[in-house]
């Protein structure tokens, strides 16, 4: 499965951010991230970006929910269930940045290489 995905995508384009910064920008390493994460290599994919495996379990959970309800004749009220799991994403997002940078810039550590 992982050489078909790599066939369908093949080679990308490098981000224009870092290209011109030397600084990852908050989406470098998503597309390694699904690679892996096709592969089933979680390790590795959660190290590249986990905002790609918290995206999969987060749809996992609202869809969850949204049988749950649907089974229980109860209506979901979407908001109060997206809102959150968003919120989550984002702050996952700008926290893998930071340390990616950080590692980057203090420590001279390149985590995506």
């Amino acid at each position: 499965m992982g050489r078909i995905f790599d066939k369908l995508v093949g080679p990308l384009p490098p981000c224009a951010f870092h290209e011109l910064t030397g600084l990852y920008c908050p989406g470098c390493g998503g597309t390694r991230a699904v690679r892996f994460l096709v592969r089933g290599n979680i390790e590795k994919s959660f190290i590249y970006n986990p905002v790609v495996l918290y995206t999969v379990i987060a749809t996992f959970i609202f869809f969850f929910f949204v049988v749950k309800y649907k089974i229980g004749g109860r209506h979901l009220n979407k908001d109060k269930l997206i809102l959150p799991m968003l919120y989550i994403g984002v702050f996952i997002m700008l926290l893998n940045w930071i340390v990616k940078d950080w590692f980057l810039l203090f420590r001279g550590i390149d985590l995506l290489k």
